[in-house]
């Protein structure tokens, strides 16, 4: 009896050790924001739990180092943008995407001057940027397929003030001016933003966020469950749309603001329906643009940069 009752009792305990949830770190790649809902949503509707993992969303320092404290085993998942990707991959860092947040580009070039009415009137006058090795390439590429040489404009990295600068006059145009949000923020100013799509001018579409983690753990079965948790979030969010941001606001209340509120509402159509999933043809055709401007100096296989080669 005396056996039997702790053979039970072993059972019991394997059984709690076995249902132990995994956690998951997600070091994001700035503060916790609306591009973040998904994940949120996916947190708060017990998705996660459901998969067993224990998930805790992390506000880098410095969103710089969001890849290398990801590759340094400081978090399992890290947030960052297809076209980053390349970079980190010619620098041996040993990261890979396993998952995309927001599929489609979110960036725009934009003016608020009354004498630009499209990409070619630019000629003489100054953009902004924040992001050098990508936005002031894609700038540049934007212009010259516009047929304006890019050395009669004058660029400016601006960092993040790219919205001051723009409502000052400082500069003509800006690159760092995304749709979900900063476009919002000057329309509420009263101002009347022209808008130039980079994928409509020369700029090979890109997936805007993007799931890296370690080499060595792309592959384990917790991040397929990641994954799919990732995606009933993202579908309870969009059936529940406003249920999720009252429990987004009230877990972050310096959030509630019209402002964000409206950046929710312009996110939730462009998170990825299916987190797994990537183009192929997109992944080369950004590789190739980045080669043929000098950014990386050669294009890896796309199994050194996509796990899950092979899906759609």
């Amino acid at each position: 009896m005396k056996k039997l009752l702790i053979g039970c009792l072993l059972m019991c305990w394997g059984a709690v050790v076995e249902a132990a949830p995994q956690k998951v770190r997600v070091l994001l790649d700035w503060f916790v924001n609306p591009n973040h809902a998904s994940l949120f949503a996916a947190q708060y509707s017990g998705a996660f739990a459901r998969q067993g993992l224990d998930v805790e969303l992390i506000a880098p320092a410095d969103s710089a180092s969001v890849p290398s404290l990801l590759a340094a085993g400081k978090a399992d998942i890290g947030i960052s943008y297809q076209p980053q990707l390349y970079t980190l991959v010619e620098k041996k860092v040993p990261v890979i995407r396993v998952g995309t947040l927001i599929d489609q580009p979110l960036n725009t070039l934009t003016t608020l001057s009354p004498t630009i009415h499209n990409l070619a009137d630019f000629k003489g006058k100054t953009i902004g940027y924040a992001i050098p090795g990508f936005e002031d390439i894609a700038i540049k590429q934007m212009l010259t397929h516009a047929g304006v040489d890019p050395s009669t404009v004058t660029l400016v990295n601006l960092n993040m003030a790219a919205t001051t600068a723009l409502l000052t006059h400082r500069i003509d145009g800006a690159m760092t001016i995304y749709r979900n949000y900063e476009l919002l923020s000057l329309q509420d100013k009263g101002v009347h933003p022209n808008v130039f799509l980079p994928e409509q001018s020369g700029i090979p579409a890109y997936d805007e966020l993007i799931l890296l983690a370690q080499q060595n753990q792309a592959k384990k079965q917790w991040v397929d469950a990641f994954l799919n948790a990732l995606d009933q979030g993202t579908a309870w969010l969009k059936e529940h749309p406003q249920q999720a941001w009252q429990a987004f606001i009230q877990r972050y209340p310096e959030m509630n603001t019209p402002l964000n509120h409206q950046a929710w509402q312009a996110t939730i159509p462009v998170f990825a329906k299916q987190s797994a999933a990537f183009s192929a043809e997109r992944y080369q055709k950004m590789g190739d643009f980045l080669l043929q401007n000098h950014v990386i100096s050669k294009v890896a296989p796309l199994s050194r940069y996509v796990q899950h080669v092979g899906e759609p």
